[in-house]
């Protein structure tokens, strides 16, 4: 890390005011395994009520299992079955207006492998960036100055797989400082860290709260403690005090923090005389030096503030909500181009989306060399089955993907929309299905004699609205369904039954009525319909409108479904 060390700091809105908790907590409970309405589970934070003072470093000391993953996530609004009251900045928890000011970090990097340490910093700096063309983040010199704040310049063209642990924390830090203009909250961001790095952020995280910027920071090492302005000590769930180190220890007539806790753990009813059990301390905590003055910042490596928006009439001291949109162009856009850039390192699914679908029709012509008329007959349908059921397996994993390397929780406590999330994906994707069916129909209509009667072009697109349709389909998958076993599982139960009831098999005029009836509601049925009118005839009647329509309803009512399975908050 450079000796720049508090350059990325943000400062408090201007007219803020701090008598505005950072964070205000009043009974709050918490359960985990609770049913939709929030009966049942077990309740894992137990009624704890304490405040969190503007500007300051404050640690959620305790053991591991104690919940402090829990509340932490609870602050950032997207933990769910949580009861009382629950305030940060002056806002609910998880409020929208919260997701420009409050910056995240789980446990784990939570940051994207496969891109390089500057991607990764300039995807995130896209979703936080406000609707302000003067906003300093877009400034070119932003993003260096915070690498030179995280001592990653170096490092930033490598991808963030080729970094050493360490290293990934700090791109995970500046990540959370990009969003967090007043808070940013820290879960464990010392863990497995070396005594020198650990050292180093603790120098970092005082700098930043000296800038105005609030830290909340959990930990189960009772050595980095003594380091913090306030503490939350929770065990089981519960809150056994808070105060300064000086209170806690003056109060538990101990010489350590670590001593102190345990004391506090076997005599739960002691009275705490400088700290406090229930409720908030008002008085100032003191600054605790760290670090040396040969670690002082660098003003020239500090990258702009980034103001807050106003509002004439919103309340004082609380900043105004952001305007809310379906779709915001730039955070779509940007998670587009992050997606493509992600699909062209992934060289196994590029060849895996462009090589199938071709070698499964050369298949079928081989199957049927002697049979060209069969060929001709299943040819174009199966030119829409085949694209449709590999964007489908392709992209019924993304979201799992998102959710299982941390990444997922990071951007639900980003601006980024969940349209914005699943259309960039989709976008995407439809890059990726548009060149597939390009070389399928190619492919199929030239190399491999399939004789169209109709009009090829229009062939052509009715193959890339079934690889929309599978890409909008697998999207939905991979949102519902909560682990990548439990996708394997669904995948064959939704395209299976489509596939028997599509008419490819066994034409649907002689069908039961009752299957006949239930094709009907199955989109893969309209692809199939459509593609056969299409080798057919040069005409676009009604009912190949009727299914090029179906389809395409089907892609967008799919991705709306998708958006609204998505949920900012889980247990």
């Amino acid at each position: 890390m450079t000796n720049a060390a508090g350059a990325a700091a943000r400062r408090a809105p201007p007219g803020a005011h701090m008598d505005v908790a950072a964070v205000a907590a009043t009974d709050v409970r918490i359960r985990r395994g609770a049913h939709r309405r929030g009966r049942g589970g077990h309740v894992v934070i137990h009624g704890v009520t304490f405040t969190v003072p503007r500007g300051s470093v404050t640690g959620v000391i305790g053991p591991s299992g104690g919940g402090k993953t829990t509340l932490m996530r609870a602050i950032v609004g997207v933990q769910s079955s949580v009861d009382g009251d629950l305030r940060v900045l002056g806002h609910a928890a998880g409020d929208a207006c919260l997701r420009r000011r409050v910056g995240y970090a789980t446990q784990a990097a939570s940051v994207y492998g496969d891109l390089t340490v500057r991607e990764n910093l300039r995807y995130f700096a896209a979703l936080a960036q406000a609707d302000d063309p003067d906003d300093p983040t877009r400034a070119p010199g932003y993003l260096d100055a915070l690498l030179a704040h995280v001592g990653l310049t170096e490092q930033a063209p490598r991808l963030v797989d080729h970094l050493s642990g360490g290293q990934r924390s700090r791109v995970s830090l500046a990540v959370a400082m990009i969003g967090g203009t007043d808070l940013l909250v820290l879960d464990e961001p010392t863990v497995g860290a070396d005594p020198l790095l650990r050292r180093r952020l603790w120098a970092d995280f005082r700098q930043l709260a000296e800038r105005g910027t609030t830290i909340l920071v959990s930990s189960h090492v009772m050595d980095e403690a003594i380091r913090c302005d306030r503490l939350l000590l929770l065990y089981q769930g519960r809150l056994l005090a808070q105060g300064t180190p000086a209170d806690l220890l003056a109060a538990t007539d101990c010489g350590d923090l670590e001593e102190g806790f345990l004391r506090l753990v076997e005599a739960p009813n002691r009275p705490v005389e400088g700290g406090d059990r229930t409720g908030p301390r008002a008085r100032p905590a003191p600054a605790i030096p760290t670090g040396s003055a040969a670690e002082a910042p660098s003003a020239a490596t500090a990258p702009p503030t980034r103001a807050a928006p106003r509002a004439a009439d919103h309340p004082p001291g609380v900043a105004p909500c952001p305007r809310r949109r379906a779709i915001d162009g730039l955070r779509t856009g940007a998670t587009a181009a992050r997606v493509l850039r992600q699909l062209g390192r992934d060289h196994r699914t590029l060849a895996l989306v462009l090589l199938l679908p071709p070698v499964l029709l050369l298949t079928l012509r081989l199957l049927f060399h002697r049979s060209p008329d069969t060929f001709n007959r299943v040819g174009p349908a199966l030119l829409g089955i085949f694209p449709l059921m590999t964007m489908f397996f392709v992209t019924s994993v993304a979201m799992l993907r998102e959710r299982t390397s941390g990444t997922l929780e990071r951007l639900l406590t980003s601006p980024v929309g969940r349209g914005d999330l699943l259309v960039g994906y989709g976008l995407a994707f439809a890059v990726l299905a548009a060149a597939q069916a390009a070389f399928a129909t190619a492919l199929t209509v030239g190399a491999l004699g399939l004789t169209v009667r109709g009009s090829a072009p229009m062939l052509f697109v009715a193959a890339i609205l079934s690889s929309f349709l599978g890409t909008a389909l697998g999207l939905w998958m991979s949102v519902f369904a909560r682990t990548e076993f439990e996708a394997v599982q669904l995948i064959p139960a939704a395209l299976i039954p489509q596939f028997m009831l599509c008419g490819i098999l066994v034409p649907r005029h002689g069908m039961l009525p009752a299957l006949d009836a239930i094709s009907t509601v199955m989109p893969m049925t309209y692809v199939v319909d459509a593609m056969a009118r299409l080798s057919t005839s040069r005409h676009v009647d009604r009912w190949l409108s009727r299914d090029i329509l179906i389809v395409t309803g089907c892609t967008l009512a799919t991705l709306g479904l998708a958006a609204v399975t998505l949920r900012r908050r889980h247990p």
